[in-house]
């Protein structure tokens, strides 16, 4: 549990100093519309502005096997890959979305879902503010778990941050594959737990 704990943190941190980065990034004001004449062009009154759409998440151009032979998943395009505390971390280079895959036992409880999401809560439980949210069941076995955190870095007040975990049960254990995403990140978490969902194989 300690080692788990410190390796949460330590993936925490790490994902901070790539925040910093967005953080200079964001706040900057839109250019207003300017007609051919160089004056401000007119905004069209009772027209609400169309929605914002998500950016697109790259696609899965690769795959990473982990060295113990216990599964492999997909790898996002551009992503860099690192291992802390055992575990293999996927960062963007932005910073705004990350993600890894930890392997965990499953103990007794009342329904397999129950022993999934206990799992998910003693692997990811000691983080900065992790709290575990909505559970649904995947067709096919296996559950998504939404939840939040929050990045805490020196005096500034902390970040929230959300994110999804799939986890899924095989044998004695469960595999939780777990994404992570800042505000910037988070309309791709859902395209990307599904995304990486489909790649997660457990020999």
């Amino acid at each position: 549990m300690g080692q788990t704990m410190r390796w949460f943190r330590v993936w925490l941190l790490g994902a901070i100093a790539l925040v910093v980065s967005l953080l200079l990034t964001q706040g900057i004001p839109g250019k207003a519309a300017v007609g051919s004449g160089g004056a401000i062009a007119p905004l069209a009154q009772g027209n609400a502005p169309p929605p914002a759409l998500a950016p697109a998440l790259p696609m899965v151009s690769g795959s990473f096997e982990d060295p113990q032979g216990r599964f492999q998943v997909g790898i996002i395009d551009g992503y860099s890959v690192s291992s802390v505390g055992g575990n293999p971390l996927f960062q963007a280079a932005d910073g705004s979305l990350a993600y890894t895959v930890a392997v965990a036992p499953l103990l007794a409880a009342s329904t397999p879902e129950a022993a999934m999401v206990a799992a998910a809560e003693r692997t990811f439980g000691d983080g900065e503010g992790f709290v575990a949210g909505d559970v649904q069941p995947i067709p096919g076995g296996g559950i998504r778990v939404n939840w939040t955190g929050r990045l805490s870095q020196g005096a500034a007040p902390p970040q929230p941050i959300t994110g999804k975990i799939f986890a899924r049960q095989h044998g004695a254990e469960v595999f939780l594959l777990l994404v992570a995403a800042t505000s910037a990140g988070e309309a791709q978490v859902s395209d990307a737990i599904i995304a990486l969902g489909s790649t997660l194989i457990v020999p």
